[in-house]
């Protein structure tokens, strides 16, 4: 058998590893340049201002180099059949490395972070955990060693855990966001996921773009699509879960650092008065950072009347009132299918919401757009940009390539958009797009593509009349 346009492996451990040390190098000087100039240990539970959010993009491209470098070592190094094993390893009832994430689930369930936040010194023993949680003492001590194994928790002494840099995260008090993310995927994804193969080898369900033919549907059995589930129209549980997923969307952004397009787009020049229509907004969560961080523009959430509601009485009044109060953001409930956002805005701003749905759906959403677009007004496509794998030629290849010998689009590194682009099958029939798929729809409703934001993670596409 022919094997054609294999690069020699000789060469590329020694490539990696140099990646993997000049990325490093990049790393301590920038937290050298913080005001906290060191780069903490996993044993280090105190914040550091670079945890929450960077705003260099050098820094950001060399913790990808480094995650993707990595991984490509190890893959490259361990026996094929190990590292498929340890990807693949599957019981009854799961597949795909579940066992983490359940365990997460358990102890962000029962705030054990939180407990352990009561005694960060000392820690506590599996005893007192057990008789605070409830929980069997060997099986919530089972738990907390794998995931100590897994760095998440540290094991100072035998059965005694205490927090550490990476559990400190799963308190609630610390990341409500982040701990209902990790709610959603745990329980509404991973329930789902186990129907997965069923929905694409069924005949009909498997070749439609529907968004209620999804193994979410054939999981819970609910007839109509995620959101409709979320709205809470005809299941009391959906609309509690629906309020969860509105707070989780705060914990993938800073997660995934959205608010890079806090500092990489040019807010800061715009006049006083701009208007910023966040269309889809949920309950505003990057909208709550610009109010923060540029109080001279006037912004507009829109999103269904429930998450308006959640926003204007729930969030805001405690995330930042003095927007309120000031009258500088405004709230008005929409159904982007059927109607049009606020007329003649200067920025339309849309972030996570082509991706819901299917072409069709897409077009829908361009098109009332369009019509309340006025000729000076942009609009912001905010999304996972999905970049090519193949290392095509430059001229042809709009993103930043990854240094050889990674793939161009940083491997591992950057593989979040991809397994959000599976989840998003799984859930609502939809996907993450590449740019030409998302231009050619937006050309569809008279949408020209202006420029392409590469944030080194998420993407903004602009677009205008």
């Amino acid at each position: 058998m022919e094997l054609a346009n294999i690069s020699p492996a000789h060469g590329q451990l020694s490539t990696l590893v140099a990646l993997i040390a000049d990325a490093t190098k990049t790393v301590e000087t920038h937290f050298a340049r913080s005001s906290k100039p060191h780069v903490p240990s996993l044993d280090d539970i105190e914040p550091h201002p670079l945890d929450i959010m960077s705003d260099s993009m050098e820094l950001r491209l060399a913790i990808q180099t480094i995650e993707g470098a990595c991984a490509q070592l190890i893959a490259t190094v361990a026996r094929p059949s190990h590292t498929i094993f340890n990807r693949c390893k599957r019981s009854t009832q799961t597949f795909n490395k579940v066992t983490e994430p359940a365990c997460i689930n358990i102890v962000v369930s029962h705030k054990i972070a939180d407990l352990l936040s009561e005694q960060p010194a000392r820690g506590m023993h599996v005893s007192e955990i057990s008789k605070r949680t409830g929980l069997h003492q060997n099986k919530i001590e089972r738990i907390m060693r794998y995931l100590a194994t897994k760095h998440i928790f540290r094991e100072s002494s035998d059965g005694v855990f205490v927090n550490n840099r990476l559990s400190v995260q799963l308190m609630s008090s610390i990341n409500l966001g982040l701990v209902s993310t990790i709610h959603y995927n745990t329980e509404e994804l991973l329930g789902a996921i186990t129907c997965f193969n069923d929905v694409l080898t069924d005949k009909e369900w498997g070749h439609s773009d529907a968004p209620h033919h999804t193994a979410f549907n054939r999981d819970t059995g609910y007839p109509k699509s995620l959101f409709d589930y979320y709205s809470g129209e005809d299941t009391p549980l959906g609309a509690k879960l629906g309020q969860r997923f509105g707070i989780s969307m705060q914990g993938w952004g800073i997660a995934s650092e959205a608010s890079t397009v806090i500092y990489e787009f040019p807010w800061r020049d715009l006049p006083k008065g701009t208007t910023v229509v966040d269309v889809g907004s949920g309950i505003g969560s990057v909208t709550l950072q610009l109010a923060k961080q540029y109080p001279a523009l006037d912004l507009t959430l829109q999103d269904l009347p429930e998450r308006m509601y959640q926003a204007n009485n729930e969030v805001w009044p405690r995330e930042c009132p003095e927007a309120l109060a000031e009258g500088r953001v405004h709230f008005e409930a929409i159904d982007f299918f059927t109607q049009s956002p606020v007329p003649g805005a200067d920025i339309y701003y849309y972030k996570n919401i082509i991706h819901d749905w299917e072409d069709q759906r897409c077009i829908t959403i361009f098109k009332n757009l369009r019509k309340a677009m006025a000729p000076h007004s942009r609009v912001l496509i905010h999304e996972y940009v999905l970049q090519d794998v193949a290392r095509i030629s430059d001229d042809k290849y709009v993103f930043e390539k990854a240094p050889e010998p990674l793939l161009p689009n940083y491997g591992v590194g950057r593989v979040r958009p991809y397994a959000l682009d599976i989840a998003m099958m799984i859930m609502t029939n939809s996907s993450e797009r590449r740019l030409h798929d998302l231009v050619k729809l937006a050309a569809k409703a008279n949408l020209k593509f202006v420029k392409l934001w590469d944030l080194a993670e998420t993407s903004i596409v602009e677009f205008g009349v």
